[in-house]
C-alpha cells in the first residue's frame, strides 16, 4: 500500500513537471518558503510544493500545504487500569500567491463572524475602517488603517460583497491566500488564481506594473 501512494504520488509530479515544462512553469519539491508561519497549524515546513509561474500577467506561486493536528484521549480499560490513544489528522491546503512589484505593510480581509461580532460588543472595537457600512458589516478588514484606505478601495469592496474575489492577506509583496484540498490536476491552476489575480488588478496600488 505504502509503495503504491508513492508510485501514484510520483506519477502525479510527473503529470505537474511535463505541464509545467510545456507551459514555462517551474515545479520545486518542498521550496524555501516561509508561508507555513502565516498558514492554519502555522507548520514552517508545510509546503511540499510549489509551482511558479505567471498567470494573467501576474507572478504567481500555487502550492500544497499541510499540517498535522494529534489528539491523545485516555480512558479506562475495564481492569482498573488506563488506555492512551492517539490520532492524527492531516489538513491539507492550496495556497495561491500573487507577487506584487512594492513591498506594502500588512493587511488583510476577513469575514465578520458572529465570534467577531461579540468580540466587538464586549471588548471594543476600532470601528470600520471603511466607511462602507455594508462592506464593513460582513468583512473586517485588519493592518493599518491608511494602508487598508489607500489600498482597499470600493471596487475591491463590491467583488467581496458579490463573492468573486476571496479573503486574502498582504505581507509585504505577497498577496495571498488558501483553501482546504490539493491540486488535483495542473490545469487547474490558471482557474485556482484568477480570483486572487482579481483581487490584486483591484488593488489601488500604485504603479502597479504586470510582467
Amino acid at each position: 500500500m505504502i509503495a503504491y501512494s508513492r508510485r501514484r504520488e510520483r506519477d502525479r509530479r510527473d503529470v505537474f513537471q511535463q505541464w509545467a515544462m510545456q507551459h514555462g512553469w517551474t515545479v520545486v519539491p518542498a521550496p524555501n518558503v516561509d508561508w507555513g508561519s502565516r498558514l492554519p497549524g502555522r507548520n514552517r515546513r508545510g509546503v511540499s510544493l510549489a509551482l511558479f509561474g505567471a498567470v494573467g500577467g501576474y507572478r504567481v506561486s500555487v502550492a500544497e500545504y499541510s499540517y498535522t493536528e494529534t489528539h491523545t484521549s485516555t480512558s479506562g480499560d475495564g481492569m482498573g487500569g488506563t488506555t492512551t490513544t492517539t490520532s492524527s489528522h492531516s489538513h491539507p491546503y492550496v495556497v495561491i500567491v500573487v507577487h506584487l512589484d512594492e513591498p506594502h505593510p500588512a493587511i488583510s480581509v476577513q469575514p465578520r463572524t458572529a465570534v467577531s461580532r461579540i468580540g466587538q460588543v464586549l471588548f471594543g472595537d476600532a470601528g470600520p475602517v471603511t466607511g462602507d457600512q455594508n462592506f464593513d458589516k460582513h468583512y473586517r478588514v485588519a493592518g493599518d488603517p491608511v494602508a487598508v484606505g489607500q489600498l482597499v478601495g470600493p471596487a475591491l469592496r463590491a467583488e467581496h460583497l458579490a463573492g468573486t474575489v476571496p479573503l486574502w492577506a498582504l505581507h509585504q509583496t505577497e498577496l495571498m491566500t488558501y483553501q482546504p484540498g490539493r491540486i488535483d490536476s495542473p490545469y487547474q491552476i490558471p482557474n485556482l488564481a484568477a480570483p486572487l489575480i482579481r483581487a490584486a488588478a483591484l488593488l489601488r496600488v500604485k504603479d502597479q506594473r504586470k510582467l
